[in-house]
């Protein structure tokens, strides 16, 4: 059985083994992990652990959270230009802003930093350079939660137990790389993760574990992306655990699903004969991409830039700001982009 419900809880403990976090090349750089056991169940890991991860919040969520279930994270590969060992960040600045969202401006380097782990960034991951050096670290595994670029299979070969990614969307649906863009726009009421090994085909690794993820109305893709992060942190650090135990489920991704690319300024288009909640729930949900939502209702052109609110049937009132915009099954009340100063 592939299917994780439940993570499983695992804590430091004092331990007189430990290993060597980095062995390989730019920098003399060493640290010493202690061992960890699972609390049910008294086992000791030593996964060995690489992580890819990119400077936004869905990394920054799910590399906070293995760190503290206590996976040995020995390094830390961010996309970027070129090979090389990141220095320390600058601490980020405080403003009221990064107080209501702290991931804001902290990223997985600032995390990796204040852990003691080296951090790095690569142009791609072909050369002997880059392949040299992850074969000198030796990673047990690799974890990925959100990455740019596809990965050769000379490098997804060198952890022993391969590389597991931490998708936004229940797999074989939504392949791609914007999955919860398109679920927001198809009008799913519900969503999940999936942490699946990764392989030569985009997003069709085996399944190694899924969970649902619902959809509230009105959701932003801050909070979208917040809990699928939280969610398939949970799950990779279970998965890592069954790893260690030799218990990990392994299953192939079912027949069929589907795949959509990198959305594009036409993909933003409404369609007036869309039920009215899909309308509303895609817009709350994709407006910070901050592309302005083409309309057209009885010959007449809108440009939307947010939802404000929706209802079933009805009659349009007055607003005193915004535009009322009648949709198949009720009315949608809209910010419209001549509004904006």
């Amino acid at each position: 059985m592939f299917l994780v419900e439940t993570p499983v809880q695992v804590r430091r403990c004092s331990s007189a083994s430990s290993r060597s976090a980095y062995s390989g090349r730019p920098t003399q750089m060493r640290m010493q992990l202690s061992s960890y056991t699972v609390c049910a169940g008294i086992l000791s890991i030593e996964m060995r652990t690489l992580f890819l991860g990119m400077a936004g919040v869905f990394s920054h969520i799910v590399l906070k959270r293995l760190l503290a279930a206590g996976v040995p994270v020995a390094a830390v590969l961010i996309a970027g230009d070129q090979f090389r060992i990141l220095p320390p960040p600058t601490p980020p600045a405080p403003s009221a802003l990064h107080l209501l969202n702290p991931h804001l401006s902290e990223t997985v380097v600032h995390l990796a930093w204040q852990a003691g782990i080296p951090a790095y960034e690569c142009g791609g991951l072909q050369g002997p350079e880059l392949s040299s050096w992850l074969t000198d670290l030796s990673p047990d595994v690799a974890c990925v939660a959100c990455w740019n670029r596809l990965i050769p299979t000379e490098i997804l070969d060198i952890p022993p137990h391969g590389f597991l990614n931490v998708h936004p969307s229940l797999l074989p649906a939504y392949r791609g790389p914007q999955p919860l863009f398109w679920q927001f726009r198809m009008g799913e009421t519900a969503t999940g993760v999936t942490v699946h090994w990764m392989n030569q085909g985009l997003d069709r690794g085996d399944i190694a574990a899924q969970r649902a993820v619902p959809f509230v109305d009105g959701m932003r893709a801050a909070h979208a992306e917040a809990l699928c992060a939280s969610s398939g942190a949970d799950l990779l650090a279970a998965t890592l655990t069954a790893l260690a135990q030799g218990k990990a489920g392994r299953q192939a991704q079912p027949a069929g699903g589907s795949y959509f690319p990198a959305p594009t300024a036409d993909d933003f288009s409404l369609d007036a004969t869309w039920p009215v909640r899909r309308a509303f729930n895609f817009i709350r949900g994709t407006a910070e991409w901050g592309i302005p939502y083409r309309l057209e209702v009885d010959g007449t052109l809108h440009w939307l830039v947010d939802a404000l609110a929706w209802r079933p049937g009805g009659q349009p009132t007055e607003p005193t700001t915004g535009v009322w915009l009648r949709f198949r099954d009720g009315l949608l009340w809209a910010r419209a982009k001549a509004e904006l100063p």
